[in-house]
């Protein structure tokens, strides 16, 4: 008797996993969204995870200070049910910052300082859309990250030093979806709440560090608009 209970039990399963998924067939998720970001004589560092000044030398000044960034974000996902998503990211960005004058562990120099940013993420993620029933969809969106950082410092257009960190991300970032029609939707995310953990390091010397960091932060640095596909 308890054996038919238990298939009667496991058929049921079955069955409503069956149906979930005849429900939500062909409801893949193909999207991404693109950044770009330029400011002149603006404080420098930019809460994109790069530009970051890793290392010990960076600019203190606010004059003649050109920052720039891109950013591109591609992710593919599965629909669970109405209201989950979960999928896989690529994160790419890619920096420029350059000033006038800059500062070595607190002393002063004149000449050209620019540091050139690369990183590289890959990711998961899952998504709460609270009203998936609407046209406008607000949502919760979680997610942990893997990235790669390389930062090369230039003085007087000399290579001054190289680094590189590797480090964690867990975001949980806040959106809308709005539905141009049933395949088509617009995306818009803001940030949320991050903590990172990684290490860096200055490449060819001793010198390496731990670090950790948690934020919340809603500004338009971290606003970015993209599309998805549903197929």
């Amino acid at each position: 008797m308890k054996k038919l209970s238990l298939i009667i039990l496991l058929f049921s399963i079955f069955q409503g996993l069956n149906a979930q998924e005849e429900e939500n067939s062909n409801k893949y998720v193909l999207g991404g969204s693109i950044n770009f970001l330029s400011q002149s004589n603006s404080y420098p560092f930019s809460a994109f995870s790069i530009n970051s000044g890793i290392g010990g030398l960076y600019s203190n000044s606010t004059n003649d200070i050109k920052n720039s960034i891109f950013a591109i974000t591609p992710y593919f996902g599965k629909e669970i049910n109405s209201h989950w998503l979960a999928g896989l990211q690529l994160d790419y960005r890619r920096g420029n910052y350059k000033a006038e004058s800059s500062f070595v562990i607190g002393q002063s120099v004149t000449g050209e300082f620019e540091r050139k940013s690369n990183q590289i993420g890959f990711g998961v993620f899952t998504r709460y859309m609270v009203n998936p029933e609407n046209k406008v969809i607000f949502f919760i969106q979680p997610s942990v990250e893997y990235n790669i950082l390389k930062e090369d410092e230039f003085f007087d257009s000399a290579l001054n030093q190289e680094e590189k960190a590797t480090y964690f991300e867990a975001r949980v970032n806040l959106g809308i979806v709005y539905n141009i029609n049933d395949k088509v939707r617009a995306t818009l995310r803001t940030g949320g709440l991050l903590f990172v953990s990684g290490k860096w390091e200055v490449l060819d010397t001793d010198i390496e560090n731990d670090f950790t960091s948690f934020s919340a932060n809603l500004n338009l640095t971290n606003v970015s608009f993209g599309f998805e596909l549903r197929i």
